[in-house]
C-alpha cells in the first residue's frame, strides 16, 4: 500500500489532479454550449454543408464551424480585443506602462470586446440560415440570436478565465478543443491520397514548430551585479518563433477586418460588381481571401515581434540597470544590434508560417488536394505550440507538489 501511495503522489500530484478535473468540467460545459442552437436557426439547412470546405478562421479559432450555436462567435472577440489593448500598452514608453493599472487594461479589453462582439454578431446574422423567410419574425429571430451570440462570447470569456485560474492551459484550452475538433472533421471526409500529401506537410510543420518553440538565439551580455563563474552565461534569449502561435491565432482575428469591411461595403453598394466579387471571394477557400490571409499572417508576425520583443524597451532596461551586450556600448548601437537580429528571426519565422500555409494553397489551386485540407498545417502548428506550453505548465505544477511543507 505504501508503494502504491508513493506512486500516486509521484505521478499524480494532488494539485495537478485538481486542476485537471476542473479543466475537464470547464471543457464539458463548453462542449455542451456548442450544441445549444441559436433561436430560429434552420439546422436542416446546414446539414448539406457537412464535409464541405470550411473556413480557416473557424477551424483555428471558432469551434462552431457553421455559426449555429449560442457560442457561435467563439473566443475571437476576446482574443482580438485583448491583443489590441496589449499592442496599445506595448507601444507606450516605460514610464507610461508603469502607470497603466491592470484594472484599466481589463475594462478597456471588456469594452472593446463588447463592441467587437456586436459587430460580429450583426454581420453573422446576415449570413445565417433561419427558418423564417421574412417579415417581423425574421427580424426578431436575428435580434434574439445576436443577443445570444454576444452573451455567449462573455460566457466563453468566463469559462476561459476560470480555467486560467483553477485549471490547466488557461484560455488556450478552449482553442485546443476547437483545434482537435477541426482536425477530426477535416480528416473525416478527406480522400486518402490528398490526406497523405497534406498530412506529410503537416507533420513537417509540426516538427519544425516544436524545434522553433524550444530553440532560441542568445545574445551574450554582461551584468554588473554578477562576478562569479556564471557571469559568462548571461544572455538575452529570442526564440526562433518569437511570438509562438500568435500569428496563426490572431491573423484569423485580423483577417476579419478586411472581411467585415468588404461585407459592409457590399451592403452599402449592392450594385457594385467589383465589391460584390471581393465579397464573394474574401475567404480562405478563394485566391483573393487566402492571399490576403497569408499577407496578414506575414505582416503581423514581423510587427508583433517588434511590439512584444521591443528592442527599445530592452535597451532602456539595460541602460537603467547598467548592463550591456558584450562588446557594445549601451544606447543606439545596442538597440540597432537587437533590432537587426530580431528582424532576421522574425522574417525567418514569417517565412516558415507562410510557407506551410502557401504550399497547401498552391496544391489546392492546381486541383491536387481538396479545399477542406488547406488549413490542416496551420492547425498542426497551433496544436504543436499549445502542446509545448501545456507540457511546461504540467511539469511546473507537478514540481510544485514535490515541495515538502516547512511546518
Amino acid at each position: 500500500m505504501l508503494h502504491v501511495e508513493w506512486a500516486v503522489k509521484k505521478y499524480f500530484p494532488k494539485t495537478l489532479i485538481q486542476k485537471l478535473i476542473f479543466t475537464v468540467i470547464i471543457m464539458t460545459a463548453y462542449l455542451i454550449g456548442r450544441e445549444l442552437p441559436l433561436y430560429g436557426v434552420d439546422l436542416e439547412a446546414y446539414e448539406a454543408l457537412r464535409g464541405q470546405s470550411e473556413d480557416l478562421i473557424m477551424q483555428t479559432i471558432g469551434g462552431d464551424r457553421y455559426r449555429t450555436s449560442i457560442l457561435a462567435l467563439g473566443i475571437s472577440p476576446f482574443m482580438f480585443s485583448m491583443l489590441f489593448v496589449q499592442v496599445a500598452v506595448a507601444l507606450k514608453n516605460t514610464d507610461s506602462k508603469s502607470h497603466t493599472s491592470p484594472k484599466k487594461v481589463t475594462w478597456a479589453t471588456l469594452i472593446l470586446m463588447f463592441i467587437w462582439a456586436i459587430v460580429q454578431a450583426v454581420l453573422t446574422t446576415e449570413s445565417t440560415f433561419y427558418v423564417y423567410q421574412g417579415g417581423m419574425q425574421l427580424i426578431i429571430a436575428k435580434a434574439i440570436s445576436a443577443i445570444q451570440m454576444i452573451t455567449g462570447s462573455f460566457v466563453i470569456l468566463w469559462l476561459a478565465t476560470r480555467n486560467g485560474k483553477y485549471g490547466i492551459g488557461g484560455q488556450t484550452m478552449l482553442i485546443y478543443v476547437n483545434i482537435l475538433d477541426g482536425v477530426v472533421n477535416t480528416c473525416r471526409y478527406a480522400p486518402i491520397r490528398d490526406l497523405k500529401i497534406v498530412g506529410s506537410i503537416s507533420v513537417i510543420a509540426l516538427i519544425f514548430t516544436i524545434i522553433f518553440e524550444n530553440s532560441e538565439y542568445r545574445i551574450p551580455m554582461q551584468r554588473i551585479s554578477i562576478h562569479n563563474i556564471y557571469s559568462d552565461k548571461n544572455y538575452i534569449p529570442i526564440k526562433f518563433n518569437p511570438i509562438g502561435m500568435m500569428p496563426v491565432m490572431f491573423s484569423s482575428a485580423f483577417f476579419m477586418l478586411p472581411v467585415y469591411t468588404v461585407s459592409v461595403l457590399a451592403m452599402i453598394f449592392p450594385n457594385n460588381e467589383t465589391i460584390h466579387w471581393m465579397h464573394e471571394n474574401m475567404d480562405t477557400t478563394h485566391p483573393l481571401g487566402l492571399g490576403v490571409y497569408i499577407f496578414v499572417l506575414y505582416a503581423i508576425t514581423i510587427i508583433f515581434s517588434y511590439i512584444f520583443i521591443s528592442p527599445k524597451s530592452i535597451t532602456e532596461s539595460l541602460q537603467k540597470s547598467g548592463d550591456s551586450i558584450t562588446g557594445l556600448r549601451a544606447g543606439k548601437k545596442t538597440r540597432k544590434f537587437i533590432g537587426v537580429r530580431l528582424h532576421i528571426i522574425a522574417i525567418f519565422s514569417a517565412f516558415f508560417m507562410s510557407t506551410f500555409l502557401g504550399v497547401p494553397l498552391g496544391l489546392c489551386m492546381r486541383g491536387w488536394i481538396e479545399p477542406t485540407l488547406i488549413s490542416l498545417p496551420s492547425i498542426m502548428i497551433a496544436l504543436a505550440s499549445i502542446n509545448c506550453n501545456l507540457y511546461r505548465e504540467l511539469k511546473a505544477v507537478k514540481e510544485y507538489d514535490a515541495y515538502v511543507p516547512f511546518l
